[in-house]
């Protein structure tokens, strides 16, 4: 899961509020080898998946929507 996000984290290194969210995501995990209970497994899982899909509807809202302008 850390290498997921820290690839992530670099594809969108010029989004500073994605790389945000991730750093924040990568902290809570940081010190995490295995998870203490299938409840703090389904917490970790959920944490991760919220996390993604912030940053799925915020690399969606910040795509470039084409110009009025055409080339002539």
């Amino acid at each position: 899961m850390r290498r997921q996000i820290t690839a992530l984290r670099s594809r969108h290194s010029e989004n500073l509020r994605i790389t945000y969210l991730l750093n924040r995501l990568l902290i809570k995990i940081a010190y995490l080898s295995e998870p203490e209970s299938a409840a703090h497994a389904e917490e970790l899982r959920e944490a991760f998946a919220r996390t993604m899909a912030d940053i799925e509807k915020r690399v969606t809202n910040n795509v470039r929507k084409p110009s009025g302008k055409t080339n002539k």
